[in-house]
C-alpha cells in the first residue's frame, strides 16, 4: 500500500513537471513585454507557429523532437526541459519536507510552498537574464505568503502566524532597502558625484512612490474608483549589463530586490528569512568574485550583478535546511550555548513552529 508521503511526492513531482512547462511561458513572455493571456496558446518563439499537444509534453517532447521545433526546425533551448525538471524536483522536495503530518496544515504547506517556489523560479531566470524582476511576480509571492499564513492562522485559531508573515515581509524588505540605500549613496552619490544626501533622498522617494503605485494599482482590481489613480504599467523591458554599467544613475540594489524580499519574508517568517538573507549574501559574494574574474574587472569598477538569483538561492536553502543548519551551528559553534546537545529531531521542526 502506497504511503501518504510517497503519494504526495509522486503527485507533486508530476504536477511540478507540468507547472514548469507553464513557467517557461512566463519566463519568456514577461520580460519581453508579452502577455500571458494573448495569445492563450503556446507558440514557437522563432516561427510563431502554434504548438500542439504533442509538442508540449514536459521533457518528453524535447527528447522526441531532438531539441528542434517540429515546424521550423530551429533549435530548442535546453532551458525548457531543465526548468520543467527543476520544478518537478522542487515540488517533490516540498512534499517530502512538509508531508510528515497527514493533516490539513501539511496539505496547506505543500500547496502554498509549491506556489511560492514557482514564483521564485520565474524570478531567478528572468532576473538572471534581463536584470529585472516583474512587479507582478513580487506581488504574487507576497500574496501567496499572506494567504498561506492566514489559512494556518484560521486552522490553529490564533492570529500569530499571519502577524509573523506581515512582520517578515516588512523586516526583510527594510533590511534590503537599507542595504540598497547605503550602496546607492556610495555608488551614485559619492562615486558619480551626485551628492550623498540628494542620492539618498531620490532613492527613498522613488521606492516609496513605487510601492504606493503598486498598492493603488492592484487594489484597483477590487476597488474600481482607484483605477483612475494609477495608470497601467508600460510593457516590461529588461536591460543588459552594459546598459546598467553605463548609466551613472544606476547603482546598488534595484527596487525589485526589496519587493522580492517582502515576498520571501512573508513566506518564510522569522528567523528563516534572516537565514535566507545570510545565505543570499554569501551567494552574492561568490557571484561577485566570479564576475570580477570572468569579466576581468578590478574591485570597485562598475559591474552589473543581479542579486535576485542570490536571494532565491538563499530562500531555497532556508526553506529546506535552514532549521537543521541553524541547530547544528548553535550546538557546535555558538559560544553562549551550554549544556548537552539538543534532542535528535528538534532541528526538523516544521516551518510553522510558533
Amino acid at each position: 500500500m502506497i504511503s501518504w508521503l510517497a503519494a504526495a511526492i509522486g503527485v507533486a513531482a508530476l504536477f511540478g513537471l507540468n507547472v514548469g512547462s507553464f513557467l517557461n511561458v512566463v519566463i519568456w513572455r514577461l520580460p519581453r513585454g508579452g502577455s500571458l493571456s494573448d495569445p492563450t496558446w503556446s507558440y514557437c518563439p522563432q516561427c510563431k507557429h502554434r504548438l500542439g499537444a504533442l509538442d508540449l509534453a514536459p521533457v518528453l517532447s524535447f527528447l522526441a523532437l531532438r531539441a528542434r521545433c517540429r515546424y521550423c526546425r530551429s533549435p530548442i533551448s535546453w532551458r525548457y526541459p531543465a526548468i520543467e525538471m527543476l520544478t518537478g524536483l522542487l515540488f517533490a522536495a516540498v512534499a517530502w519536507r512538509f508531508a510528515g503530518a497527514e493533516d490539513f496544515s501539511a496539505a496547506a504547506d505543500i500547496f502554498f510552498e509549491c506556489l511560492f517556489l514557482a514564483t521564485l523560479i520565474c524570478v531567478f531566470f528572468i532576473d538572471l537574464e534581463h536584470f529585472v524582476i516583474p512587479d507582478g511576480l513580487n506581488v504574487l509571492g507576497l500574496l501567496i505568503g499572506l494567504a498561506h499564513w492566514a489559512v494556518i492562522s484560521w486552522w490553529v485559531g490564533r492570529f500569530h502566524p499571519l502577524r509573523s508573515a506581515l512582520a517578515g515581509a516588512a523586516g526583510y524588505a527594510a533590511v534590503i532597502y537599507g542595504i540598497g540605500l547605503l550602496a546607492y549613496v556610495v555608488i551614485v552619490g559619492v562615486g558619480a558625484k551626485r551628492g550623498a544626501l540628494r542620492a539618498g533622498w531620490n532613492y527613498l522617494r522613488e521606492n516609496a512612490a513605487d510601492w504606493a503605485w503598486i498598492a493603488v494599482y492592484y487594489l484597483g482590481a477590487m476597488i474600481p474608483p482607484l483605477r483612475r489613480l494609477a495608470e497601467p504599467p508600460p510593457p516590461l523591458e529588461g536591460a543588459s549589463a552594459a546598459e546598467i554599467e553605463a548609466d551613472e544613475d544606476e547603482g546598488g540594489m534595484g527596487g525589485g530586490d526589496g519587493k522580492l524580499a517582502a515576498a520571501i519574508g512573508a513566506n518564510l517568517l522569522f528567523p528563516l528569512w534572516l537565514h535566507s538573507l545570510y545565505y543570499a549574501v554569501l551567494i552574492g559574494v561568490v557571484q561577485g568574485v566570479a564576475a570580477l574574474f570572468i569579466k576581468r574587472r578590478r574591485l570597485g569598477e562598475r559591474t552589473a550583478i543581479p542579486f535576485g538569483p542570490a536571494m532565491v538561492g538563499g530562500a531555497l536553502i532556508a526553506l529546506f535546511i535552514g532549521h537543521p543548519l541553524w541547530d547544528w551551528y548553535v550546538r557546535h559553534y555558538w559560544p553562549l550555548t551550554a549544556g548537552p546537545p539538543a534532542p535528535a529531531g528538534l532541528a526538523e521542526k516544521n516551518i510553522k513552529s510558533f
